[in-house]
């Protein structure tokens, strides 16, 4: 669901950025993610979870742990709405808390936390966000290589 369908938002930068706790990619950069992660040790993997889609990925953990490529961005929870992970350098032109109310309603099946990212065509939801398996992401990886 496309929440700019819902009611116009428009996204101002923010004073001060949200605390990172996760990290979407599309297209080029969630390939260049994945190789990067595919390349890192078990012990690092073992600190993110995460969800795939075609033509995305978006994982959570710890700031420190988040992967970096041009083009990809970081999510943080804004406190008055933690269900709902936003850009940490942007703040949308309503109120948090009645933005994530309004997802809720709107897109009943897209279980919380539920990731905004403006500019992507839909909702995310991070429910089902497990912790990143090398073969896995491979797999997902070798997909979006030969779409």
């Amino acid at each position: 669901m496309n929440a700019n369908t819902l009611f116009p938002i428009t996204w101002r930068s923010r004073a001060t950025p949200l605390e990172p706790v996760a990290v979407a990619a599309s297209g080029v950069a969630a390939c260049a993610i994945a190789q990067r992660l595919l390349a890192s040790s078990e012990e690092a993997l073992a600190t993110l979870t995460g969800v795939a889609g075609d033509g995305f990925l978006i994982l959570m953990g710890p700031t420190e742990s988040l992967p970096w490529a041009d083009g990809v961005v970081y999510l943080g929870r804004d406190p008055m709405a933690a269900e709902l992970l936003i850009p940490t350098m942007l703040a949308p032109s309503i109120p948090v808390a009645l933005l994530a109310g309004a997802m809720a309603l709107r897109a009943p099946d897209v279980k919380p936390p539920m990731a905004l990212i403006p500019d992507w065509p839909a909702l995310a939801s991070l429910s089902a966000a497990r912790t990143v398996a090398r073969e896995s992401l491979a797999r997902w990886l070798q997909h979006e290589e030969t779409r």
